[in-house]
C-alpha cells in the first residue's frame, strides 16, 4: 500500500511553523498498522501548486493524507482545490454547518460568513465531524486512491488522525496478518547503547521487528511482532518484552503510554508517600513535569525554586556557611537542600537540583552542564553528579529527567 502526505501552508515553507503533524501520523501509522509513508510533500497557499500535488499523489497512491488549509480565512484553499482537482462542485454539508452553529452558540460567539466556508466540501465526499475544532474532516475517493483531508491545527489533526484516519487505513489494508506493538521507554541510555543491548534479540526473533525512536531525554525501543494468530502473536511479543526488560535493566522506566513523571507518582502513591522539591538550575521544570499528571496532589507535596543563594538559605534551610565554603553548585549544597526541604515539610522524600545550565558560569571543577542531585529519604541522603552537554534548554531538560529517574530508581530499589 502506497501512502503519502501533503501538508499545505506558506508558514511551513517560510520556517514560521514546524511540521510536527507528519511525524505524529508516521509514528501512529507504523505503530498500529506496520505501514510507512513513502513520500511527504509541502506546498504553499497556491491553488495551482495544491491541485498539481493532489493530482500527482492521487495518480500513484492508495492513500493520501492532506493537512491544512481548512480554516475560515481567504488563504485556506484546500477544500476548493480538492473539488477542482476531482472535477466536482464545492457544496455545503448540512451536517458540518449544524456542527459549526452549535459550536459557536455554545461559546457565545457569532458565526461569521467566513466561518460558514468551513462547511463547504467537495461533492460526493464523506464528512467526519471534528470534536476538537470547527473544520470537519472529509474523505474523497479518486479511483483506487482514498484522500483524507484534515485540519492542520495539531490538536485537531491528532484527534482525527488517531480516531479516524489510521483505523480506516488499517481497514483498507485488510488481510489476516496480526501485528502487536510494544514501546519500551528508557532514560539515561544513549541510543547506540540501546541498540547494542537489544541486538541479540533481533537475531533471535525474526518475526519481531526491532526499531528505535529518540525522544530526548528518552530513547525508546519499538517491538513489532507479526503473525497470523492473535494469541500466539501476543505471547511472542510479551516474551520479547520480558527479555528486553532484562537486558535494559534499570534504564527502562515504562511501556507504551507510561511517562516518567507518571511512573514516579504512581510508585509514591502506592507507598502512600509524598515528594517535595528544591530546584535551582532546573527552575521549576521538575515541578511542571509532575503537575502535568492528573492527580499529582496524591503524592506531590510541592516545590521551591531556590534559585538565589538567599532562597536556598531561607526556603531550603541551607546554612550560609556551607554555601560560602563549598559554593551553591556542589554535592554539599545539593545534600543540604534536600535535607532542609525534607525536614521542613515532613515528607518521605525530598529532591534537590543545583548546577550550571549555561551558557555562562562553571569552573574547572564544575564546568557548564554539571548538575548535582540530592535525594533525602528514610535512610539518609544520596547525592549524584551528572554532566550534560548541549544548550541551556537541553541541560535543564536532561537534568529534570535525571532527577525524576533518581527518585524512581530509589523507589524501585534499583541499583544506581
Amino acid at each position: 500500500m502506497r501512502i503519502e502526505t501533503i501538508c499545505t501552508g506558506d508558514e511551513l515553507l517560510t520556517g514560521l511553523t514546524s511540521d510536527t503533524n507528519s511525524r505524529f501520523f508516521q509514528g501512529a501509522l507504523l505503530d498500529r498498522t506496520g505501514l510507512t509513508v513513502k513520500r511527504s510533500v509541502v506546498v504553499g497557499d497556491d491553488r495551482d501548486d495544491i491541485i498539481e500535488a493532489l493530482d500527482a499523489a492521487a495518480a500513484r497512491c492508495d492513500v493520501v493524507l492532506v493537512s491544512g488549509g481548512l480554516g475560515p480565512t481567504s488563504d485556506d484553499l484546500t477544500a476548493e482545490c480538492a473539488a477542482k482537482a476531482a472535477g466536482v462542485a464545492l457544496v455545503q454539508s448540512d451536517q458540518a454547518l449544524r456542527h459549526l452553529v452549535e459550536r459557536f452558540e455554545a461559546r457565545g460567539i457569532v458565526l461569521s460568513e467566513n466561518n460558514r466556508r468551513q462547511a463547504m466540501v467537495p461533492a460526493g465526499s464523506e464528512v467526519v465531524l471534528n470534536a476538537e475544532g470547527s473544520a470537519p474532516m472529509f474523505i474523497q475517493v479518486r479511483g483506487r486512491c482514498t484522500l483524507f483531508y484534515v485540519p492542520g491545527v495539531p490538536r485537531e489533526y491528532r484527534h482525527l488522525v488517531g480516531a479516524f484516519v489510521v483505523p480506516r487505513i488499517a481497514a483498507l489494508k485488510g488481510g489476516a496478518e496480526v501485528r502487536k506493538l510494544a514501546l519500551l521507554k528508557t532514560v539515561g541510555l544513549p541510543e547506540s547503547h540501546l541498540d547494542e543491548r537489544v541486538r541479540p534479540l533481533a537475531a533471535k526473533y525474526p518475526n519481531v521487528t526491532v526499531g528505535f525512536r529518540t525522544h530526548p531525554p528518552e530513547n525508546h525501543l519499538k517491538l513489532l511482532a507479526v503473525g497470523t494468530d492473535e494469541a500466539a502473536t501476543s505471547a511472542l511479543l510479551e516474551q520479547v518484552v520480558a527479555e528486553a526488560r532484562v537486558v535494559l535493566g534499570a534504564t527502562c522506566f515504562g511501556r507504551d503510554d507510561e511517562t516518567l513523571p507518571g511512573v514516579v507518582l504512581r510508585a509514591l502513591r502506592q507507598r502512600r508517600q509524598f515528594l517535595a522539591l528544591a530546584e535551582s538550575c532546573t527552575g521549576g521544570l521538575i515541578c511542571e513535569l509532575l503537575t502535568s499528571v492528573s492527580g499529582a496532589s496524591d503524592a506531590f507535596y510541592g516545590g521551591a525554586c531556590t534559585y538565589l543563594e538567599a532562597a536556598k538559605t531561607k526556603w531550603a534551610d541551607v546554612p550560609e556557611g556551607l554555601l560560602a565554603q563549598f559554593g551553591a553548585v556542589s554535592a554539599e549544597s545539593a545534600e543540604a537542600m534536600a535535607r532542609g526541604v525534607r525536614d521542613g515539610t515532613g515528607v518521605t522524600w525530598a529532591l534537590s537540583t543545583t548546577g550550571w545550565a549555561g551558557p555562562a558560569g562553571g569552573d574547572a571543577q564544575n564546568p557548564v552542564g554539571t548538575v548535582y542531585f540530592g535525594l533525602a529519604g528514610p535512610t539518609g541522603v544520596k547525592v549524584e553528579k551528572h554532566r550534560f552537554h548541549g544548550d541551556r534548554e537541553r541541560v535543564r531538560s536532561f537534568a529534570a529527567f535525571a532527577a525524576l529517574d533518581l527518585i524512581r530508581r530509589s523507589l524501585e530499589g534499583s541499583p544506581s
